[in-house]
């Protein structure tokens, strides 16, 4: 006899819904945080009178009847939390060197407005639009198909755009469809929600992410706090177990029972367990190796993370709106050539100006949401940062890293600061609060892989099969979700907790 019959091993966004599509189904559920809240990225943090996302900036396919708002009602809890529209006309800012493009909502209504801006492309583009219909068909067959090689095989035959693009870069595809490199920039300004210049992404992720977001973009009324509390508060309702400061150091099968021990010595068992870790932690270093099929474990442990992230956060006394801050998030580059910007985001040159970054503003997407006082406001700015930048101090305990750190840290977001005076005048003079983090404020918050924002990086080698996208891990009733099975952003997570669940659930049944 177990303590549970589901043990799930991680809060952030794979973790919260597997846990909770299993209680729905019955299941006793026990879910085990390391950190003192629940929520993964989706956990904010507050400073005084602000308060801050750490992952979630806004989200797509939230509209009646799209896979994300189905994702939520099918768990419960799409009544629970409101969501703001964006702008439609324009919730993101492209902005590049003497020009600038709004992304709207609408596939046809992007396109229209694509070939209104490159009139001697309206082909290139209307190719690109056609391969991705049939790439985002061909994904959602995968996902919802049957796995193996036949499974595989059919998926080809099927989807023949597979057979092109499945194994290739979004720069063959970028190629594929113009030769103009402004359009090539600006059909590559999402990238900085998967971390991947052109040349080394593979094609399917850009794909999917447009996909995502042409049907409109949406913020969390009280931002990624009152999203996560809707997952927290529907797993209390449904009787699951939460324990916070619960790290997991060890994993073992013995019989038909998995047995999970923590930091503190606590031992816990059940008949199946789901991991929202990282497959290099969970398969690579939790469970017994042992009862790990080699082949699976070299897999996980060769798996290459992401890159990470420099953050700012910000409370300002300035009037947002009043400098020309919307509700639109603002991705600034100072060059189109993505390929080179990538190359160049090494922090070790302190040059005046970052290769690029993302902005964007809580407070001004959702103005009663509590994320600042009244006449103030919340910022948050983003740049791409590798994790070597700041590894010397990786075995340092956070808050205590030394000012060597604290300094470069400092040098850095200075520099970011002044980078996003050129939409704030002045932005410098008016702090509030400013606060930075780092690639290991990643590793050590959400015990990412070297810091990185997206769990494995998205290259053509490791998606679809070159991920853990089946959820299981080579041992009967362990099961993975998150980043590193159908790829990172928050549906895609929230995707396979429900998609594991399902798995955990037959297997549950299969074994009483």
């Amino acid at each position: 006899m177990t303590d549970f019959q589901v043990i799930v091993i991680g809060s952030g966004a794979g973790g919260l819904s597997s846990a909770l599509f299993l209680a729905k189904q019955g299941f006793s559920t026990l879910l085990l945080e390391a950190m003192p809240s629940l929520g993964g990225y989706l956990n904010p943090f507050r400073r005084g009178p602000y308060s801050f996302d750490t992952g979630l900036h806004y989200l797509g396919q939230l509209g009646r009847g799209e896979a994300f708002l189905d994702l939520l009602e099918g768990l419960g809890i799409a009544d629970k939390v409101d969501f703001v529209e964006l702008d439609p006309e324009g919730f993101d800012r492209y902005v590049f060197p003497d020009y600038e493009i709004d992304l709207c909502k609408g596939k046809e209504h992007y396109k229209e407005k694509l070939i209104r801006e490159f009139p001697g492309e309206q082909r290139g583009i209307e190719k690109y639009f056609r391969v991705l219909d049939r790439v985002t068909e061909a994904m959602d067959a995968s996902i919802s198909g049957s796995g193996g090689i036949l499974g595989m095989l059919g998926l080809l035959i099927r989807h023949p755009v597979m057979l092109k693009y499945g194994r290739a870069t979004y720069q063959k595809l970028l190629d594929d469809v113009t030769q103009d490199k402004l359009l090539q920039a600006v059909l590559s300004a999402l990238s900085a929600t998967y971390g991947l210049s052109p040349s080394r992404a593979s094609a399917l992720i850009p794909l999917m992410v447009l996909d995502h977001y042409l049907r409109g973009g949406y913020y969390p009324k009280g931002g990624s706090g009152a999203f996560r509390d809707a997952f927290v508060d529907a797993l209390q309702s449904h009787g699951v177990e939460t324990k916070r400061l619960a790290r997991v150091v060890e994993m073992d099968k013995k019989g038909d029972a998995f047995f999970i021990k923590t930091e503190s010595g606590q031992q816990y068992t059940a008949k199946s367990v789901i991991s929202n870790a990282d497959p290099a932690l969970t398969v690579g270093r939790l469970m017994n190796p042992e009862i790990i099929p080699s082949k699976l474990r070299r897999k996980a442990m060769h798996l290459r993370p992401s890159v990470g992230a420099f953050y700012a956060f910000i409370g300002t006394d300035l009037d947002l709106p009043s400098c020309g801050i919307t509700d639109a998030n603002i991705y600034h580059y100072h060059d189109i050539d993505f390929n080179r910007i990538y190359r160049a985001r090494d922090a070790s040159s302190m040059k005046e100006e970052l290769p690029g970054f993302f902005m964007t503003s809580p407070s001004v997407k959702d103005p009663e949401g509590g994320h600042a006082p009244q006449g103030k406001h919340t910022l948050e700015i983003t740049t791409m940062m590798d994790y070597e930048r700041f590894e010397k101090w990786a075995d340092a305990p956070s808050m205590k890293r030394g000012q060597d750190y604290e300094d470069f840290k400092n040098r850095i977001g200075e520099r970011l600061v002044k980078a996003a005076e050129t939409y704030i005048p002045d932005l410098s003079s008016h702090l509030d609060h400013v606060e930075y983090a780092t690639p290991l404020s990643n590793a050590y918050w959400v015990n990412a892989v070297q810091g990185g924002c997206y769990g494995p990086e998205e290259t053509p080698d490791q998606v679809g099969p070159g991920r853990f996208s089946d959820f299981t891990a080579g041992v009967e009733g362990l099961f993975l979700v998150g980043a590193g099975t159908l790829g990172g952003g928050v549906m895609a997570c929230v995707a396979s907790g429900v998609l594991a669940g399902r798995k955990a659930a037959a297997y549950l049944q299969s074994s009483r």
